[in-house]
């Protein structure tokens, strides 16, 4: 059967009346709800009012969702109607404007899906969905934040069970940082760190940081809880009951460990346990914070300037940035002046952008919605990654000694040639991945905004 229609993210269909939408979703496959994930239950049958009120409208949401291929829904009060908006490669679109008490009819029974308490809007609620779309299963993440005033917040977040990145060249992460994630783990000793802001993909970073490790060559062992994820070729190491981390890590050196990959660092008492062994255990792992700086400073507050130097190998991160749609990116022709300005080789012979609007006076060229219907006209699809490694080198450590000013780090960084998020970036442009344009959005506050998509109109309209 043939696969959904791909409708323009721009347009706000969720939030029409039944009556309008069935004729325009005749041909659009709807969702299939699987039951709770994390063993809840659901029960409808004790919900039924509920069901009969708001399941079709939470079907056709999520069936809208996953055919523009959002990777986060966001339900959210506004002015006595519900708010929502997907997700789509990063950018937000508005999606609906659904009246007041449709809105918490709506946001009920997506918790009720989720096995959730759907009458409880005093305390934060996770839960999560199993779903079939299009042949396809996805695991839809479902949190609810209470908003004031007996309001919510829901995200939903979207994870395609058939798209896995866990392998370096699933995420594009380049040869030459793997050899160094590689050579930093190899001497069975050292810390590195994976950090980045919420939903960068942090945990997959982690992951794919540990699958760098060549395993046929080191022993790697796992003591975080992976929800569900699974690890390749790393043995899962269960602590003992009671036993702290000081104990536990005497127990896995004996069974003669080279890599640890544990649960995100977030006390000073385990880092400095962690800092303690990391003359004989190497440790991979997640940090909360936003920038390799960030974590740095975060480390030397915790452990102290020493213990850093010491024990730190690297901290890595990464950006995403959506991709140029390959159906219809146009190249061009660069000037040598750009090619200097960016740093890329004066052999440069061609990058790509996205493609430029018809002209005014012609009205019969095609529009840029109508050169691609794969993307839209968005002209993005899907997105890559840019990455940062901040590496404790002889140079990089003088600088952490000398009290470790973020501008001297990032200075530090350059001279010696490290991988910038920016740097990197330039090499998704020279690879003809992603456009200047999409960069210099995507680093520059005042760079250049995506257009912005119309109100939703309101539904019944």
């Amino acid at each position: 059967m043939a696969g959904p229609p791909k409708p323009d993210p721009k347009k706000a269909v969720a939030g029409k009346k039944p009556a309008e939408h069935t004729a325009e979703q005749e041909d659009v496959e709807q969702v299939l709800f699987q039951g709770p994930l994390f063993g809840r239950e659901s029960n409808l049958k004790a919900n039924t009012k509920l069901v009969q009120a708001a399941l079709v409208p939470v079907k056709q949401m999520m069936s809208d969702a996953l055919s523009r291929r959002a990777h986060t829904l966001l339900m959210e009060p506004r002015e006595g109607r519900l708010s929502i908006r997907f997700v789509i490669d990063g950018m937000p679109y508005p999606a609906a404007a659904v009246p007041g008490q449709k809105g918490v009819a709506m946001l009920q029974m997506l918790k009720l899906l989720a096995g959730l308490d759907p009458n409880d809007r005093k305390l934060p609620q996770a839960g999560g969905i199993k779903a079939e779309f299009d042949g396809l299963p996805y695991n839809l993440m479902v949190e609810s934040v209470p908003a004031g005033g007996g309001a919510e917040r829901v995200r939903v977040k979207i994870e395609n069970k058939k798209v896995v990145r866990q392998k370096p060249s699933e995420i594009g992460l380049p040869d030459h940082l793997k050899t160094k994630i590689r050579d930093f783990t190899s001497s069975r000793s050292g810390v590195v760190l994976i950090c980045g802001p919420p939903d960068s993909g942090v945990t997959t970073l982690a992951i794919v940081t540990l699958h760098s490790v060549d395993p046929y060559l080191y022993s790697v062992y796992n003591l975080a809880d992976m929800k569900g994820k699974e690890l390749i070729n790393v043995t899962e190491f269960k602590p003992e009951p009671g036993h702290d981390m000081e104990l536990t890590f005497d127990r896995i050196l004996r069974r003669e460990a080279d890599v640890i990959y544990l649960n995100p660092l977030t006390s000073p008492q385990d880092a400095q346990t962690i800092f303690q062994y990391a003359d004989r255990l190497s440790f991979i792992m997640e940090i909360p914070a936003n920038t390799p700086t960030e974590a740095v400073k975060k480390l030397i507050e915790w452990v102290g300037v020493d213990e850093v130097i010491k024990g730190l190998k690297c901290v890595i991160t990464q950006k995403l940035i959506r991709k140029l749609c390959d159906d219809c990116k146009q190249a061009f022709r660069p000037n040598p002046m750009l090619l200097k300005k960016l740093g890329l080789p004066p052999e440069t012979s061609v990058l790509y952008r996205a493609p430029l609007p018809p002209p005014p006076d012609d009205p019969k060229a095609q529009t840029v919605e109508e050169l691609c219907a794969d993307c839209d006209g968005v002209p993005y699809h899907g997105r890559v990654a840019a990455f940062e490694m901040l590496e404790m080198t002889d140079t990089m450590k003088e600088v952490f000694a000398a009290g470790a000013a973020p501008e001297a780090i990032r200075k530090q960084m350059a001279d010696d040639g490290q991988t910038t998020l920016q740097k990197d970036a330039i090499r998704l442009v020279a690879e003809g991945k992603t456009s200047l344009e999409e960069v210099q959005r995507t680093f520059s506050p005042g760079g250049p905004q995506r257009k912005a998509p119309p109100r939703p109109r309101p539904p019944g309209n």
